[in-house]
């Protein structure tokens, strides 16, 4: 409840949306955030409006109002379904808002403004926050389109207008979409691209269990390893919810495959590996995205991991601030660290940590 609050408090605005610095991409991703951290006295304008913050925000709440009751909780998650309303466009995308990529049109942003719309028709019943997430769906499906990795699989393409290779972490989150639309208007429609979805991961799952971070194709390079356990971890969470609504026990084995991968992932201390190379930087959100996964794998009995679980679980913890956040980076470089408080990350480490709640 801290991190909710330190939430509230620092980046929730009088709307109801999720906004502030995020770690980003390219040059910010590796050298100006640590600049912004370091001269934390300054005011930073970077106050950024992700998809993905507001669906893990509205979801959090969504989950509070679950456990406690709390009409408050229902109302922080309306008011932000609110916003992802008003900020779809015609056509049924979300503008990307990170300077660098502007202009783009994310499959991962859709993907969670979708989402984030469905928990707003859960909410209220009311048929405008489905009939955006459906056209959302559309110009997934019409605009985003897929690559085939063979004749039977698809990937879904991580952007509408920039090409790129084959993306496992797209079709898992692309996964979790078209169950929860499909549950949600009870319309199989919605499951017509997920069989070859699933048989593209199963198909492109390492022996280890990882899944490659991107294949090659005609359209972008392919590299096998990329902060590893922390995309393989939200992989298995996307395929979870996959499997929660549509009960497709396909999935099932490339989950088990991810769980044991992930419990290579959980150093002596409890932290999350880096990556498949190297242990730090250490990443707080990659720990409680291993610690979520590994929890909910152990259990639907894909593996006892508990005493993992409750290492990393330990640790996380044991690194929260006075203030209720969570810092974002140690380690980097070997030396530096980046101790601002980034809201997409830490209302992903609220939802982990409300797992165990």
């Amino acid at each position: 409840m801290r991190l909710h609050a330190h939430l509230l408090s620092r980046h929730v605005r009088e709307d109801g949306a999720i906004v502030g610095p995020d770690p980003g991409v390219s040059l910010n991703l590796r050298v100006t955030r640590f600049v912004k951290s370091y001269l934390r006295v300054i005011p930073w304008r970077d106050r950024l409006y992700y998809q993905q913050a507001q669906t893990y925000w509205i979801l959090d709440n969504f989950t509070l109002y679950k456990l406690e009751g709390d009409e408050k909780y229902k109302a922080a998650s309306l008011r932000c379904a609110e916003v992802v309303a008003a900020r779809q466009t015609a056509e049924g995308y979300w503008e990307y808002p990170q300077a660098e990529w502007r202009g783009r049109v994310a499959t991962v942003e859709g993907c969670f403004g979708g989402l984030g719309l469905l928990a707003g028709y859960e909410l209220t019943g009311e048929d405008r926050f489905l009939s955006g997430a459906a056209r959302w769906y559309d110009y997934m499906i019409n605009k985003v389109g897929f690559q085939s990795y063979d004749d039977e699989s698809l990937a879904v393409n991580y952007f509408s207008n920039v090409g790129r290779g084959l993306v496992p972490n797209n079709s898992t989150l692309a996964l979790w979409f078209a169950a929860a639309l499909s549950d949600a208007t009870a319309d199989c429609r919605y499951l017509k691209y997920c069989s070859p979805m699933v048989n593209f991961l199963a198909r492109c799952q390492l022996e280890s269990g990882e899944l490659p971070y991107v294949l090659e194709s005609e359209q972008g390079p392919g590299r096998k390893h990329y902060l590893c356990f922390q995309y393989n971890a939200y992989q298995f969470l996307d395929l979870m919810e996959y499997y929660r609504v549509s009960r497709d026990e396909r999935v099932l084995f490339v989950m088990k495959k991810l769980a044991e991968f992930l419990s290579g992932g959980v150093t002596a201390e409890g932290d999350a590996r880096h990556d498949c190379e190297a242990v730090r930087p250490s990443m707080h959100y990659f720990t409680s995205a291993v610690a979520a996964a590994l929890l909910q794998a152990t259990e639907i009995k894909l593996g006892d991991y508990s005493e993992l679980v409750a290492r990393a679980y330990n640790r996380l913890l044991s690194l929260q601030r006075g203030d209720g956040g969570f810092d974002y980076s140690v380690g980097d470089y070997g030396i530096l660290s980046d101790r601002r408080s980034y809201p997409r990350n830490q209302a992903m480490i609220l939802r982990h940590l409300l797992m165990v709640a």
